[in-house]
C-alpha cells in the first residue's frame, strides 16, 4: 500500500531564483498578483512600493504585496534572491508598534507553554509573523542563502520533486525570518536586558523540570538548585510563560503521560509513577481535569 502526501496546505512557491544586475539596472515597474520576497545578497536594491521607498543592502529582506504597484527609483548593481508566493500565503496582521510586536511574541510563548505539543491546535497559535522589511542576522541570512541555492540547484538538475523542495525550504526560510523578527523585537523592547536575564532564568527552570519531571519538586528544592529565591523565580516564570512553575510542571507531566498512553502498554499506575504523581487516583483526577477525559478513555481513543 502507498500513500500520497497531501500538498493542499503546503506553503507554495511559484518561483525561487537569484538575479544579478549591473550598475545601470533599475527595477522595472509592475503590479504583481503574488507576494514577492526579496533578499539582498550584494549591492543595493532601490525599490518603492506604492510610493514608499526602500533602500536594501546585504542581509535586508522586503516583502512586496499583491496588487501593490512597485518600481525601482535609482540605478545600482544588485545581487538578490527572490521568492514568488500565491496571494493567500499571508494574512495581514493588526500589529503596528514595537510594543504590540513584543507583546505578540510574548503571547506566542505563553500559548506554547500552555499547549499540548501533540495537539494540532498549536499550528494555529504558532503562526509565523513576517515583517514587511528588516535586516537579518548574518547567520540567518547565510542559512537562507544555502536554502535558496539548494532550490535553484534542484530546478537546474530537473529534480521531479523540485516544488516540494521549494516548499520545504520556503517554510524554513519564513521560520528563520520570523524567529529573527522575534529576537529583534524582544531585544528592542523597553528593559530588554532585564527580559534577557529573565529569559535565561526561565531556560534554567525549564531545563531542570524537563530533565527530572518525575522528581518530587518543592519550592525549597528549586530554590536550592538554582541559588535564587523561589518567589522571585516563580514570579519571573509566570511573567514569561503565563504559568507558575508548578502549573507548567503539571502540564508537562500530563503531556508526557499522553506519550506513554498512546505509545506503549504500561499500566496506568505505572504511568502515574513515571510522570511524578503520588498515586493513580491523583493522576486520574489531574489528567481528567486538564484533558476532559480519564487516562483509560484517552488511551482507547488515541491508540
Amino acid at each position: 500500500m502507498y500513500f500520497y502526501l497531501s500538498t493542499d496546505r503546503f506553503p507554495k512557491a511559484s518561483f525561487m531564483q537569484r538575479n544579478i544586475f549591473p550598475d545601470d539596472w533599475m527595477h522595472f515597474p509592475r503590479k504583481p498578483s503574488e507576494y514577492m520576497l526579496f533578499l539582498v545578497n550584494d549591492g543595493v536594491l532601490y525599490i518603492q512600493e506604492n510610493e514608499v521607498p526602500y533602500e536594501l543592502h546585504h542581509g535586508d529582506m522586503l516583502l512586496l504585496e499583491p496588487g501593490h504597484f512597485h518600481t525601482g527609483y535609482k540605478n545600482a548593481f544588485v545581487d538578490f534572491y527572490f521568492i514568488h508566493m500565491p496571494p493567500d500565503t499571508f494574512i495581514p496582521s493588526m500589529i503596528e508598534t514595537q510594543e504590540d510586536l513584543a507583546a505578540h511574541f510574548q503571547q506566542k510563548k505563553h500559548q506554547y507553554y500552555k499547549g499540548n505539543p501533540f495537539d494540532y491546535g498549536l499550528y494555529d497559535s504558532c503562526k509565523c509573523l513576517i515583517p514587511k522589511t528588516m535586516k537579518l542576522p548574518e547567520t540567518s541570512f547565510q542559512a537562507i542563502r544555502g536554502q535558496m541555492e539548494e532550490s535553484m540547484q534542484a530546478l537546474a538538475a530537473g529534480d521531479e520533486e523540485y516544488k516540494l523542495i521549494c516548499s520545504r525550504n520556503m517554510l524554513d526560510i519564513l521560520i528563520r525570518i520570523s524567529k529573527s523578527c522575534a529576537l529583534s523585537a524582544l531585544s528592542e523592547a523597553p528593559a530588554s536586558s532585564e527580559l534577557s536575564r529573565k529569559d535565561k532564568r526561565v531556560e534554567e527552570i525549564l531545563s531542570l523540570l524537563h530533565e527530572r519531571y518525575a522528581y518530587k519538586w518543592t519550592g525549597d528544592e528549586i530554590e536550592r538548585r538554582l541559588h535564587s529565591n523561589f518567589d522571585y523565580l516563580n514570579r519571573t516564570f509566570k511573567e514569561q510563560t503565563g504559568l507558575t512553575i508548578f502549573e507548567y510542571l503539571t502540564i508537562f507531566r500530563i503531556n508526557k503521560a499522553k506519550e506513554f498512553l498512546t505509545n506503549g502498554s504500561l499500566k496506568i499506575h505505572e504511568i502515574a509513577a513515571l510522570t511524578g504523581f503520588s498515586n493513580e487516583y491523583h493522576f486520574n483526577r489531574v489528567f481528567a481535569r486538564l484533558t476532559g477525559v480519564p487516562p483509560g478513555k484517552y488511551r482507547k481513543a488515541n491508540q
